[in-house]
């Protein structure tokens, strides 16, 4: 979608139908030292419902000095469906990774099957953030859990730690919004609803993360000398050399 000599906007489209019964996508990604990425979801994905059980994961690893951006569109779970959604990061250095997940249980008229989240980031001291969501039909159902709510969205910074732009408070359609502060870099916004994305403050916290950001990229480069310290030639722009700078590895 757009490119220059230190990463690229690379756009996910679907050729076919999924999240059908039975799959099992699984994308991988590398963004090199120095480089990066933003990935937008073109569209959302529907869970279908299906006997076998279906999933979505996410691996990435991003390297010292890089960046990567990921806005995520909801993420839909039908009834009668099994389904996980998994993300795997790895960070490196002064590599830093902002991730927007929106997910929808049910379509339509449903109260959505069963939904199992995990996210596994660690940077190279160790972990950095371990989370597991059960949210099966009978276990969100428990005090505490998430009730008759249907709607979830989470902004995660990883690699530095930015605040919030807005004060979050509870809304008409949900509890509202929780700013999480992570005991190491990074912060997490979550909203969670009864309906739609009515929250009015995740979209502009994504904004405004991936601003900031990529300023303090820009910032680096700007400031990069004209050799790498393997030394390897830097563009007269200051720009690392397009070649192997970020890849998506494989979609399947």
């Amino acid at each position: 979608m757009d490119q220059d000599a230190g990463g690229a906007r690379v756009g996910l489209l679907a050729t076919q139908a999924l999240l059908l019964s039975g799959d099992d996508v699984r994308i991988e990604v590398n963004v090199a030292p120095g480089a990066w990425l933003d990935v937008v979801e073109t569209t959302g994905t529907v869970a279908y419902e299906g006997e076998a059980p279906s999933s979505w994961t996410i691996d990435a690893s991003v390297g010292d000095g890089a960046v990567l951006t990921w806005a995520g569109k909801p993420f839909v779970v039908s009834d009668e469906i099994a389904t996980h959604r998994g993300t795997r990061i790895r960070l490196h250095g002064t590599g830093k990774v902002l991730m927007q997940e929106k997910i929808v249980l049910g379509r339509a008229g449903q109260m959505g099957g069963d939904l199992t989240m995990a996210l596994d980031a660690s940077d190279d001291t160790g972990p950095v953030q371990m989370e597991y969501l059960d949210l099966g039909q009978q276990a969100r159902q428990m005090p505490g859990v998430f009730g008759d709510l249907r709607s979830m969205d989470t902004v995660t910074a990883l690699g530095w730690t930015p605040e919030p732009i807005g004060e979050p408070e509870a809304g008409t359609t949900g509890p509202g919004e929780t700013y999480f502060l992570l005991d190491r870099s990074g912060a997490a916004l979550r909203w969670m609803g009864i309906g739609r994305f009515r929250d009015q403050l995740c979209d502009l916290t994504f904004a405004a993360w991936r601003e900031e950001a990529m300023r303090d990229y820009r910032h680096r480069r700007a400031v990069r000398p004209s050799t790498a310290p393997d030394g390897s030639p830097f563009s007269p722009a200051g720009g690392a050399s397009p070649q192997g700078r970020c890849k998506v590895l494989s979609i399947t």
